[in-house]
């Protein structure tokens, strides 16, 4: 049975894991609601409290919260509406691997396991994707300054013809 508050939570991370980043249409149904504070440790139903997950991004994350321990050694797992997750790791574009900039970061990607094949797989697909569109507008805009080129130089074509053509007459 879905969580009461889904359909909320699904709108809000726009039906996109608020970890990974898969939507809907990649994993070709809908995905869960996770307990960011997990209930069994306090946690509650309030919105900043649910994240729109993937299944397995929800199973890896489980019943996880960060002891204060955890907490002081950057153990801890971000927040996707809250934390800024460009501080603490980045895309490397040529692997399609999740790199930490901090040690939250690290512990973030290992504990929910950010860069197991299928999602590696899954950013260097989507950035072929985006670099063959960005390859397609290039081509679009030099196809459209190549048939201006030739609409120039028919013209100027036409005009040397005249041009030739009334010399001709007038011989």
């Amino acid at each position: 049975m879905a969580h009461p508050k889904h359909a909320a939570a699904r709108e809000r991370y726009q039906r996109c894991c608020g970890y990974c980043g898969v939507s809907e249409t990649d994993t070709g149904g809908t995905l869960t609601v996770d307990h960011y504070h997990p209930v069994a440790h306090g946690g509650d139903d309030s919105d900043d409290n649910l994240i729109y997950a993937c299944f397995k991004c929800n199973q890896f994350k489980g019943e996880f919260y960060p002891s204060d321990e955890d907490h002081n050694q950057g153990r801890r797992i971000l927040h996707p509406l809250i934390d800024r997750i460009d501080e603490h790791m980045r895309l490397d574009e040529q692997t399609g691997c999740l790199r930490p900039r901090t040690e939250t970061g690290r512990f973030h990607i290992t504990l929910l396991q950010l860069n197991r094949p299928a999602l590696v797989q899954h950013r260097l697909r989507r950035r072929m994707f985006e670099w063959l569109l960005e390859r397609r507008e290039l081509l679009e805009d030099e196809i459209a300054t190549l048939t201006s080129t030739i609409t120039g130089l028919e013209l100027h074509v036409a005009r040397l013809e005249r041009m030739l053509g009334s010399s001709t007459e007038d011989v």
